[in-house]
């Protein structure tokens, strides 16, 4: 990541973070989208589980 920015680390973390904010509006859109019965009573989660 740092590379592709050519080693400017807030430009790396504001693609990442820019990055995490789609995938939320991905995963978002498609619960509204996905009946309960197509995932077979899976929800999804926006936060991770802690390691």
């Amino acid at each position: 990541m740092l590379a592709w920015h050519d080693d400017n680390a807030k430009a790396a973390i504001r693609s990442l973070l820019d990055d995490c904010k789609h995938l939320r509006q991905q995963l978002a859109l498609a619960e509204r989208v996905m009946s309960r019965g197509m995932a077979r009573g899976w929800a999804p989660r926006y936060e991770r589980d802690a390691l």
